[in-house]
């Protein structure tokens, strides 16, 4: 919900914007090439992507997106050890850290374009492609005795209860990257994006919408849950990037 506020509070500064615009005399940029870089939050971690746009006319492009992803447990909390400080928090009861590299290739239409300075181009898109999760055991600093700390992987059964005192906090991150684990997906995901800015050569766009993501096998981030592997996300994101055209016409009906 707090995600949807921020995004119902961005589109509504956009379409304010977009109310009183100063009127453009100059030739405007139709048709247009771009490549941008992003940030995206979404209701199961985050991405950075980035993105190469070819035009096909004035309302359509065709995109390709590359980007990196976390994937987080929607029953994830965090928690610190109540009788020895100084280790920092650590989330109970997770085997593995998720993230995933992406790549995908989509369409874009612009519903309705930018006529002024200040005004929005109101567009949708849709993207599919392929997927590769990740795993990375997670290490914790286990205590024993006063003269005994271990560095050990998760294991409910090892007494890493949480109502005890045993897990200190995590290990280095760096630890458990020669046991990663490899799962393949495939994902699709669709949206609405609304550019804003009053420069032809600058991209600065908002985007928010719906991703689908399936795993051929569950992937396995907390222990003794159920863990993912069909997703269904929703995300909004921030987009800044370079306009580059090959043509420059007073409306559209010239092209």
């Amino acid at each position: 919900m707090k995600k949807l506020g921020l995004l119902l509070i961005a589109s509504a500064f956009a379409l304010n914007v977009s109310g009183q615009g100063e009127i453009d005399t100059e030739k405007k940029i139709l048709v247009r090439n771009e490549w941008s870089l992003a940030a995206t939050a979404k209701t199961n971690g985050f991405e950075l992507d980035y993105r190469s746009g070819r035009f096909v006319s004035i309302y359509k492009k065709n995109l390709w997106d590359a980007g990196f992803a976390t994937i987080k447990h929607t029953q994830e909390f965090r928690m610190s050890n109540a009788y020895i400080s100084g280790y920092g928090q650590y989330c109970y009861g997770k085997k593995n850290f998720c993230m995933e590299f992406f790549y995908s290739r989509g369409r874009q239409r612009s519903l309705f374009l930018k006529h002024d300075l200040n005004s929005v181009e109101f567009r949708m898109f849709y993207f599919g492609g392929a997927t590769v999760a990740l795993l990375k055991p997670i290490y914790y600093e286990v205590w024993y005795s006063e003269t005994e700390i271990k560095s050990e992987k998760f294991d409910i059964d090892n007494n890493h209860h949480q109502s005890s005192m045993t897990i200190l906090g995590k290990s280095s991150f760096s630890k458990g990257f020669s046991e990663l684990s490899v799962v393949p997906g495939a994902f699709a995901k669709a949206g609405l994006s609304f550019e804003f800015g009053k420069h032809d050569t600058k991209l600065t766009a908002l985007e928010a919408g719906v991703k689908f993501t399936a795993f051929l096998k569950k992937l396995e981030i907390l222990a003794q849950k159920d863990n993912p592997q069909f997703i269904t996300n929703l995300f909004i994101t921030i987009r800044f990037g370079k306009v580059y055209h090959n043509a420059m016409f007073e409306n559209p009906d010239e092209y």
